[in-house]
């Protein structure tokens, strides 16, 4: 919600404050900046001091970023209030992925991960399409003045209903504990096999997002029609995460990690078979974006679980790994792919996407046999 609530009060944002679109843009640059270095530095630290009370002070620096802006009418403020808040989402993301692996069995984690995705996947499009109410209404500190209630909820929730998962250690913190945390990590070869598969099905969620409005545009789609077809992908995603609480879990989240893995190919696939053949038919591309989104259903929790509970005990330094890495990917791959020319071609964006998904079902075949082996 952080993310895509503020979008479309960015023009309104611009112009009552006298801005440049340039330095509005910061204020989701340095929010998403700030939510990636976040986990790199949470992570470490609640593996030595706890989870629960980063995700407390995560919420309360959400609460008093959103508090703060609303009395600020200065760009370069607000956007300050921006990085808080996204260092407070980073506590709370990171912290959240932590406990549920602390909590509960690897598999029942998986379960309890994909109802999380399936929300992460509602509330933007909620958040996307309630914004512009919400600014038309109360303006751009309206939308401020929600993100700082989430905070509120979030912070007075945490304190009455959520257990430490993970008791300090009673430790001090130290460089070298920290450098040796992330090498235990970053030598796991089941973990960077986990992160890959998870950073690269994500990434090229994120990366599908920048370029399709230009690829439905391409085959005469007109902006109100898009919304639909583009909504066939969520729902998707949705469907799977569903399906895979109630059914794949069962079959282990190694395989069903690789069964998503699979899917992701053969959808994207069949969409760049088509755009050879030069088929202009909408459906043509929302239904492999569907079963495309099922397949992140299928795989993007498994994975995440998978990593963090490789890890053992560095589960907080994997979880801040995981969303760091994961955030790089998918941020990374929208730009590039339409810096190679996506934006006019749409077979070079999914041909990019064919590569991301190629390297997460190598992964997967990774931890597939170590499975097998009983190596996992």
């Amino acid at each position: 919600m952080g993310i895509s609530l503020i979008t479309p009060a960015l023009p309104v944002i611009s112009e009552e404050l006298n801005a440049f679109p340039d330095s509005v843009q910061l204020l989701l640059t340095f929010y998403l900046a700030m939510l990636a270095i976040g986990q790199l530095i949470i992570g470490p630290l609640s593996d030595v001091y706890g989870r629960r009370v980063f995700f407390r002070l995560g919420a309360f620096f959400i609460a008093l970023g959103g508090f703060l802006s609303l009395f600020f009418t200065d760009i370069t403020l607000l956007i300050l209030c921006r990085s808080l808040q996204g260092l407070g989402a980073a506590a709370c993301i990171s912290m959240g992925r932590a406990m549920l692996n602390d909590h509960f069995s690897k598999d029942e984690a998986s379960k309890a991960m994909a109802t999380v995705q399936t929300i992460q996947a509602v509330v933007p499009m909620l958040a996307l399409s309630f914004g512009g109410t919400i600014v038309f209404l109360a303006g751009w500190q309206g939308v401020m003045a929600l993100i700082m209630g989430a905070g509120v909820i979030l912070f007075f929730g945490s304190l009455l209903f959520m257990p430490e998962t993970h008791p300090s250690t009673g430790e001090r913190l130290n460089f070298v504990k920290v450098k040796n945390s992330y090498h235990a990590v970053l030598t796991n070869v089941l973990f960077l096999n986990f992160m890959c598969v998870s950073a690269m099905q994500v990434g090229a969620f994120f990366t599908l997002n920048a370029f399709i409005p230009y690829a439905y545009k391409e085959i005469g789609v007109s902006t109100i029609a898009f919304g639909f077809y583009f909504a066939m992908t969520p729902l998707g995603y949705m469907v799977g995460n569903l399906f895979n609480r109630l059914y794949m879990v069962k079959r282990g989240i190694e395989f069903t990690a690789l069964v998503g893995c699979a899917l992701s190919i053969l959808s994207i696939a069949f969409i760049i078979f088509m755009q050879m053949t030069g088929d202009q038919n909408p459906w043509v591309l929302a239904l492999p974006c569907a079963l495309f989104g099922f397949s992140n259903g299928l795989t993007v929790a498994n994975a995440t679980i998978g990593g963090i509970n490789a890890a053992r005990a560095q589960a907080g330094t994997a979880s801040g790994l995981i969303g760091a890495f994961t955030m790089m990917v998918g941020g990374l791959g929208g730009a590039v792919v339409v810096a190679l020319g996506a934006a006019d071609a749409a077979l070079i964006g999914f041909a990019s996407l064919m590569v991301m998904v190629f390297l997460s079902l190598s992964s997967a075949l990774v931890i597939y046999r170590r499975y097998q082996k009983g190596a996992v």
